[in-house]
């Protein structure tokens, strides 16, 4: 690795724990294709787990007192846990353009009808039909490229969360789902002592940026972090679909 592509990882694992301070998710969607630039898609989610268990578990250790709005997410806890575990098996076997599609489609629709579509009450039958696939497809995306954030994040957006209550219940799935990840991958021999050195010297700019986004996060209302949340899934999906369909 030269001077520049170690000064681009630098600079782009910062941005991306900015990212995740300040909205609670886009960390591995800015960090892995960084990642696979250097080291290979495969290597790269691999590496990725690292940061993110510890940047989620900080988040979770910041808004413990929250921990209450877990109670009702028992059913899309267990199917994203599923879907992570499925997801570790099927790594770099399936066809990113489809799940690009898949993708962008769901995002756009929650944005578009997200109200909507799952209706004022959470325990009503399409919420509770909707929760779980989402958070399961979501699952499958995050062991299979540990970018969930899209989808997942558009799920709860079109929940109206306030902004603390959003960034925990990110964390705490995204947190579960890395634990899968971490046992999934450790039983594939995907971690190398390079890979999880590099891990761990890349936790010091995410988790800086991270404490400064989580900084400027506590002086945003309510409305500027919902249009934050807005912007960062339609770059997430404008990202997708450029790597998956132009940049390849």
């Amino acid at each position: 690795m030269g001077p520049l592509e170690l000064a681009i990882l630098i600079v782009g694992l910062a941005i991306a724990g900015l990212a995740k301070g300040l909205a609670g998710m886009g960390l591995p969607l800015i960090m892995t294709p960084i990642l696979a630039g250097v080291f290979g898609p495969r290597t790269a989610v691999a590496i990725a787990t690292i940061p993110v268990f510890a940047a989620n578990s900080l988040l979770l250790t910041q808004g413990f007192r929250r921990r209450d709005l877990l109670r009702g997410l028992g059913p899309l806890i267990a199917a994203s846990i599923v879907g992570t575990a499925i997801g570790t098996l099927l790594l770099a076997q399936l066809d990113q353009r489809t799940f690009a599609l898949l993708i962008s489609a769901m995002v756009a629709l929650f944005l578009a009808r997200g109200d909507r579509l799952l209706g004022d009450d959470p325990a009503a039958l399409r919420a509770r039909i909707l929760g779980p696939l989402v958070c399961f497809v979501g699952g499958v995306l995050q062991g299979t490229t540990s970018i969930a954030s899209p989808l997942v994040g558009s799920y709860f957006h079109s929940r109206r969360l306030s902004p603390a209550d959003f960034v925990f219940v990110l964390a705490a799935i995204f947190e579960l789902n890395s634990v899968v990840q971490l046992i999934g991958y450790s039983v594939q021999h995907l971690y190398t002592p390079e890979i999880v050195a590099i891990g761990v010297i890349g936790l010091v700019p995410t988790l800086l940026g991270l404490l400064t986004g989580v900084y400027f996060r506590g002086r945003l209302d309510a409305v500027l972090f919902r249009r934050l949340i807005v912007v960062l899934l339609v770059l997430s999906v404008a990202n997708l679909i450029w790597r998956s369909f132009i940049a390849t």
